[in-house]
């Protein structure tokens, strides 16, 4: 079977041809696979997903500089108490300051880009897979995944991702999260991270300010904050209705399973939250964009095909994107020498 062959299979079968090939580092795989966690989940059921994830952080070491230890950003942050709602609260407000300086109660919605700027932090899609994120600490770098899917889903599993990186950066771990993990509450450790993404996204100040300023503009007279204000509030924050008005109940906006009613009386009687926003006639929600391959280690992919230490076709697989692709961003930066971030 010819290299075009194996390729097609293999993207039929939504493999990485490294299921198919011996080439990279046996050991190196081995040692990133031990790494990864998910309770309750077999070697057999996580494997598709493991293998690509072990073959795109294999790939990454390969390109980026070498690192000896984890960046030191992250000594800013750590737990401090056992994984409550309130060390949540706080690591997040911590984390919100750091990244966004001066404006710590703006919408978050650019956070994939923010996240470009620290140091040893590589944020990239993860496609074709039944997980809904990843976070992996090898080689001295933080690598964080997220797979597509609706936009504000993404977010908030970016958040919660994040979540796990700056509570537990000392463990030289991997961590996948599937979609009955994130956004439920539940258990310690998912339950922190997602108390996490909820304060860092939607911090408390901004909440009460927002939704003040939404029902003075709405002209809403209810005592009780209602559906059409917590629909604007998610889409000004880039977050979905149920992460919303959750935080709107955590914050004690919303009596005690006010959050739930709502999502259900939504869709009992417009279908989804999204359609009852559009029903409304209520703005579109701002664009967030991930990027498939992190920007900053394309750069040092470009750096290492130009120096012909890794060819196209092998990072091309490893990283999960195509040759062309590439190519046309090798095109775009020609000129510019990678630097270190």
């Amino acid at each position: 079977m010819t290299a075009s062959e194996l390729r097609a299979l293999a993207r039929g079968l939504k493999l990485s041809m490294r299921a198919f090939t011996s080439t990279g580092s046996p050991a190196t795989s081995s040692t990133l696979g031990a790494l990864f966690r998910a309770p309750g989940i077999s070697d057999s059921e996580r494997e598709p997903t493991l293998d690509r994830l072990a073959g795109f952080v294999e790939a990454a070491i390969k390109v980026l500089p070498a690192r000896g230890r984890l960046p030191d950003w992250l000594n800013r942050f750590g737990l401090q108490r056992p994984e409550t709602h309130d060390e949540a609260e706080r690591l997040a407000a911590q984390l919100r300051a750091f990244i966004y300086p001066g404006e710590i109660d703006s919408p978050a919605i650019d956070l994939p880009q923010r996240l470009r700027m620290l140091d040893g932090l590589i944020v990239s899609e993860l496609k074709n897979s039944k997980y809904e994120g990843a976070s992996v600490a090898a080689g001295g770098y933080v690598f964080v995944f997220v797979s597509p899917r609706f936009p504000a889903r993404m977010l908030f599993t970016l958040g919660h991702e994040l979540g796990h990186v700056v509570a537990h950066h000392s463990l030289q771990s991997a961590h996948l999260d599937l979609a009955t993990t994130i956004g439920r509450f539940r258990n310690r450790a998912e339950g922190f991270a997602d108390a996490f993404a909820s304060a860092f996204l939607l911090p408390a100040l901004a909440v009460g300010g927002s939704l003040q300023a939404i029902r003075q503009v709405i002209r809403a007279n209810a005592d009780q904050i209602g559906d059409i204000e917590i629909l604007i509030l998610a889409r000004l924050y880039g977050v979905s209705f149920d992460v919303a008005a959750r935080r709107c109940e955590d914050l004690e906006l919303l009596p005690r399973g006010g959050a739930a009613s709502l999502a259900q009386y939504i869709r009992d009687h417009h279908g989804n939250p999204e359609k009852r926003a559009e029903a409304l006639g209520l703005p579109a929600r701002e664009r967030v964009h991930f990027d498939v391959v992190s920007p900053v280690l394309m750069k040092f992919v470009h750096q290492s095909i130009s120096d012909g230490g890794t060819s196209p076709s092998w990072i091309a697989d490893r990283l999960g994107t195509s040759i062309e692709s590439i190519y046309e961003t090798h095109a775009s930066t020609s000129g510019r020498r990678a630097t270190t971030h």
